[in-house]
């Protein structure tokens, strides 16, 4: 066995997310016993331990699955138009926060492009389908009532910026995947291992973390890897209201306030970590029961998670800012909370 450690600190989601998105990349490629957990140090480092040839070869695996994702048929690429009045709008096919159509007819031909996307062979990957779950579908269900707000079909862990109307999967994950797919195994690597940063927008307030972390530069490969980390938190749809994303708080706020990730010093298989994120128990440990004030509940539930080897969690404020046509979301440095 061998083990990768990340180089980045547990005060950043983006840490977080690229090594749940890294495992999952890896499993997917057929990497088999993968265990995560963090050091007991004190600069805790999240480590990923794997069969013997894994530490030569992640690089490759991750290059390939971008340039899987870079190709014209691929889900990630996939684009369509939307009609809305006399003036037309191309979004990401797969985005869960859009333009939305204004009309039944364009909405059943959004999801019949949908649909014929999804039947082919390159997109029907475990990962893909858990991805696309994850990240949500704009809300095409409230069609026809009033007020409909299609953002709430969307995992409040997609945070691109809506400005100048791009939208995730087109402006974000299809870009990565190109800049990813020309990257050499060996940057990749040492993105992820020695905190090397090639961040292709070569800007101080790069939004390539996409509200993972705030503003500034972050490698490309590490960025693709933490957004294909949202693919750990399971989506829970509702029919009225926003739907229930793992880890934020509120669940019934367009822009939650407060988000919560596991740590735990004990080796971790990534489908056990991915039960913990969608439990009661984690979000009652996390935030508490609102339905009860002496706090047995959340007791019990971290008495639960302790036997699992979940020794606490990280906490992270989640800060909105922007304009009010086009807010965006942060996540800001965490701090540990003890069980």
């Amino acid at each position: 066995m061998t083990e990768i450690i990340l180089a980045g600190p547990y005060t950043s989601a983006l840490t977080h997310f690229a090594g749940f998105g890294l495992t999952s990349i890896l499993e997917e490629a057929r990497c088999h016993g993968l265990r995560l957990r963090w050091s007991e140090d004190p600069e805790p480092r999240m480590s990923i331990r794997g069969p013997d040839d894994m530490a030569g070869s992640f690089g490759e695996v991750v290059r390939d699955h971008a340039r899987r994702h870079a190709e014209s048929r691929s889900w990630v690429q996939q684009v369509a138009t939307v009609q809305r009045g006399k003036k037309s709008v191309e979004v990401g096919l797969f985005s869960p926060r859009i333009a939305a159509p204004e009309s039944a007819h364009a909405w059943e031909e959004l999801y019949a492009k949908r649909r014929a996307a999804l039947d082919d062979p390159i997109n029907q990957s475990w990962l893909d389908a858990r991805m696309q779950q994850a990240l949500g579908e704009p809300a095409y269900w409230q069609f026809g009532t009033k007020n409909a707000q299609y953002d709430e079909g969307a995992s409040r862990w997609e945070m691109k910026t809506r400005n100048r109307g791009e939208d995730f999967v087109r402006n974000r994950l299809a870009h990565l995947a190109q800049v990813v797919e020309s990257r050499e195994p060996d940057v990749i690597e040492k993105a992820f291992t020695d905190a090397a940063v090639d961040d292709s927008a070569r800007k101080p307030d790069s939004r390539t973390g996409t509200g993972l972390v705030p503003p500034g530069p972050v490698d490309d490969a590490v960025a693709w890897c933490a957004l294909w980390g949202i693919s750990a938190f399971r989506l829970y749809p509702r029919l009225t209201g926003v739907a229930i994303t793992p880890g934020a708080w509120p669940t019934d706020r367009v822009h939650p306030g407060l988000m919560a990730l596991p740590m735990h010093t004990t080796l971790q298989t990534p489908a056990k970590l991915r039960r913990v994120l969608r439990s009661r128990d984690f979000s009652t440990s996390a935030f508490g029961d609102p339905e009860e004030r002496d706090g047995i509940t959340v007791v019990g539930a971290r008495e639960r998670l302790v036997r699992q080897g979940i020794r606490g969690i990280v906490k992270f404020p989640i800060r909105k800012a922007g304009s009010s046509s086009a807010p965006e979301r942060q996540v800001l440095s965490g701090t540990f909370e003890p069980f």
